[in-house]
């Protein structure tokens, strides 16, 4: 069967959303495997990277802290929060026998980075979620029509890493830091279907990724309560009831990360030019809290609340090929907010842009830039007489992305 006309095009638009994919999107998305070769007639290599500076910010925060085992009431200023990050991708795979394709892939599925200053890290100083996906994805292609229909399949690791920080008293520093780090791994798979013509440059394709079950464990450690009673003027006991009674123990705690459904489709529509889009659905209601305990006794002593509404993306854009060697794509892509009150994770907006260079059949380059947009939101649901509310403004961030494929 012969090849579509539009490849640069399409790889250009692969990677644009890609980008707009990973630009801090509902929840904590970030990427997805790249599965291109499963499309693809050869063995390809295929990598990038999209670094995304959010800018997220809270424009005032007040609530309660407890210093010296008095609680007190605090307001707060502008309090920048969203650090950036760098989201990597591989995979390399393409056809391996007449009518299987198979692609081994890394991705980062989901993640979040972020830093507090001043009262407000006396609830949470610091806090970062990092997880890492090593996947093995086959197709069954079998021809019908003019097109060519794929049954796909396959298995994934998912490994994820949890670390936070507390502050005792602001007075001190980090001398009264409660920190957690937990790691957990759990199997996944994916599953879908895809049809594509090559001539017309159409590909569609439907895929789902499954829930992932994790049962994290690891450390936990508290400042010696010793100097918490002599430097801050804090009894022991006021220290144990809000960061446990160990200086140093395990933590542990059970989590789930969402299953997917997304839908893409890509077609050209003129000489040159190629329409795509794409919705995806992500249960982020199965995340709702995560509570994290101590040593032997099991003894509750930190509680992350989220209480997700399930996550919507959508994304539609075009792509022109100039010449022999250069396309570009332009889209936008809307995702829908998690939040229902005790986060600011509202919806966004991200407009980007893609350019992909071929400089010879085998090899080609792309870069590609976003504007992200964050919509104003509140956290003003609290836990407890001591906790903070806060705002978050409409932001503006920014994306860049840089990737390359190489076919043999």
């Amino acid at each position: 069967m012969k090849r579509g006309t539009l490849n640069s095009a399409m790889v250009a638009m692969a990677a644009t959303v890609t980008l707009a994919s990973a630009a801090h999107a509902g929840g904590f998305n970030r990427g997805s495997a790249n599965l291109d070769g499963l499309y693809s007639d050869s063995i390809g290599v295929y990598g990038g990277v999209t670094y995304v500076a959010p800018g997220r910010s809270y424009t005032s925060v007040s609530g309660v802290r407890v210093v010296a085992g008095a609680a007190g009431a605090f307001t707060q200023g502008e309090v920048e929060f969203g650090d950036s990050f760098t989201v990597p991708y591989a995979s390399v795979g393409g056809q391996i026998v007449d009518n299987v394709a198979c692609v081994g892939s890394y991705s980062q599925p989901y993640g979040a980075d972020s830093t507090y200053s001043g009262a407000i890290s006396y609830h949470i100083a610091s806090q970062s979620l990092a997880t890492r996906e090593f996947g093995l994805t086959c197709a069954y292609r079998h021809e019908m029509g003019k097109g060519r229909l794929s049954f796909i399949g396959g298995v994934f690791n998912e490994h994820i890493e949890y670390n936070q920080a507390r502050n005792f008293n602001l007075a001190f520093g980090n001398t009264g830091d409660s920190k957690i780090n937990v790691t957990s791994d759990a199997w996944g798979y994916r599953l879908g279907l895809g049809y594509e013509i090559p001539e017309i440059a159409l590909k569609a394709s439907l895929m789902y990724r499954s829930q992932t079950n994790h049962n994290a464990s690891g450390t936990y450690t508290n400042t010696p309560f010793a100097t918490l009673a002599t430097a801050a003027g804090t009894p022991a006991a006021t220290a144990a009831a809000l960061y446990g009674a160990n200086t140093s123990t395990t933590a542990s705690t059970t989590a789930s990360l969402p299953q997917s459904v997304e839908l893409s489709l890509q077609s050209g529509i003129a000489p040159g030019w190629l329409a795509f889009g794409s919705v995806k659905w992500t249960q982020w209601s199965v995340l709702q809290s995560i509570t994290l305990v101590e040593g032997i006794a099991n003894q509750p002593f930190s509680t992350s609340r989220f209480f997700f509404k399930d996550g919507w993306t959508v994304t539609g854009g075009v792509a022109h090929r100039f010449n022999e060697k250069v396309a570009a794509s332009a889209s936008i892509t809307w995702d829908k907010g998690v939040t229902t009150g005790w986060d600011t994770l509202t919806d966004t907006w991200t407009f980007a842009g893609g350019v992909a260079f071929d400089v010879n059949e085998k090899v080609q380059l792309r870069v590609g830039g976003a504007a992200i947009n964050f919509a104003s939101g509140t956290k003003s649901k609290t836990a407890s007489a001591v906790d903070y509310t806060a705002t978050s403004p409409n932001e503006w961030g920014y994306a860049l992305s840089a990737g390359a494929s190489i076919k043999f």
